[in-house]
């Protein structure tokens, strides 16, 4: 075979190996990423605050006009994670107390907790027979003497067998949660000298 014959061949096998034939939608294969994606500054640029509003980098996000930055960064430790920034729990809850709140951490109880606790906190639910641990008494001096923070967390990542549920409730919806917990424990605990006169007045 001569040296013509040779070089036509290999271009036909050049060719042959770069067209497969066939079309993709797919992102090419990138053999050398080099850095290309990471985010950085630039040598000699000077890093600048960020405008009110812009999404942070790598979030996801899209903004929507309802949020601000500090709902896509979540700075705000305690309202985020029921801990301050020295890692110990909050002692009330980081919002305003709303009749409204109550309501809505009621039906947001009553969805997502009440399967295993029921809607007393009792955790007597039939759950409990078909093989899942008992969850305790919602009402238990133990669970009473808690931090709101810690009973955020614990709505937020879960304890022992009970799983966590910050991807399904919103961190607004968790602490509403944590507020009608809150009236559950009082409605079981209270004594009857705290009942208002209307109340005791019902029970005379």
């Amino acid at each position: 075979m001569n040296i013509r014959s040779l070089v036509l061949a290999g271009v036909v096998c050049l060719g042959l190996v770069g067209c497969r034939g066939y079309q993709t939608t797919n992102e090419p294969f990138h053999l050398n990423p080099n850095f290309d994606w990471q985010a950085k500054v630039k040598a000699q640029s000077n890093p600048r605050t960020v405008p009110e509003g812009t999404v942070a980098w790598g979030t996801g996000a899209i903004y929507d006009g309802n949020h601000t930055r500090p709902d896509f960064l979540k700075e705000d430790s305690e309202y985020y994670t029921g801990k301050t920034e020295a890692g110990l729990f909050v002692a009330k809850v980081p919002v305003n107390v709303t009749p409204e709140l109550i309501k809505r951490g009621q039906e947001r109880f009553n969805i997502y907790c009440a399967v295993c606790h029921n809607r007393a906190g009792t955790g007597k639910t039939p759950v409990i027979s078909r093989g899942f641990v008992p969850p305790p008494d919602l009402a238990d001096p133990r669970l009473v003497a808690v931090e709101d923070g810690y009973l955020f967390d614990v709505a937020s990542n879960g304890v022992r067998s009970m799983p966590g549920y910050r991807r399904q409730v919103n961190e607004a919806d968790r602490w509403a949660i944590v507020v009608y917990l809150r009236a559950i424990q009082k409605s079981r605990t209270a004594s009857e000298q705290e009942l208002p006169d209307s109340v005791r007045a019902k029970l005379q």
